[in-house]
């Protein structure tokens, strides 16, 4: 339960990241390839806090 917990938290901090990440790059080079570099920062931010998570729970005590 904490994991999923912390992966929420995680991801909401990671979606606003490509949220903005995403905005630069349509500001930069245009729309079209805003939406290719937002879904790749969108799925790393799945993977990578996810395995974050599981560490931060792991350190924490926080699983059984």
């Amino acid at each position: 339960m904490w994991v999923l917990l912390i992966y929420v938290i995680l991801m909401i901090a990671g979606d606003i990241l490509d949220y903005f990440i995403g905005s630069a790059a349509a500001s930069i080079w245009g729309d079209a390839i805003s939406l290719p570099i937002f879904l790749a920062c969108y799925f790393a931010t799945l993977a990578i806090a996810w395995v974050i998570a599981v560490q931060i729970a792991e350190r924490m005590k926080l699983t059984t």
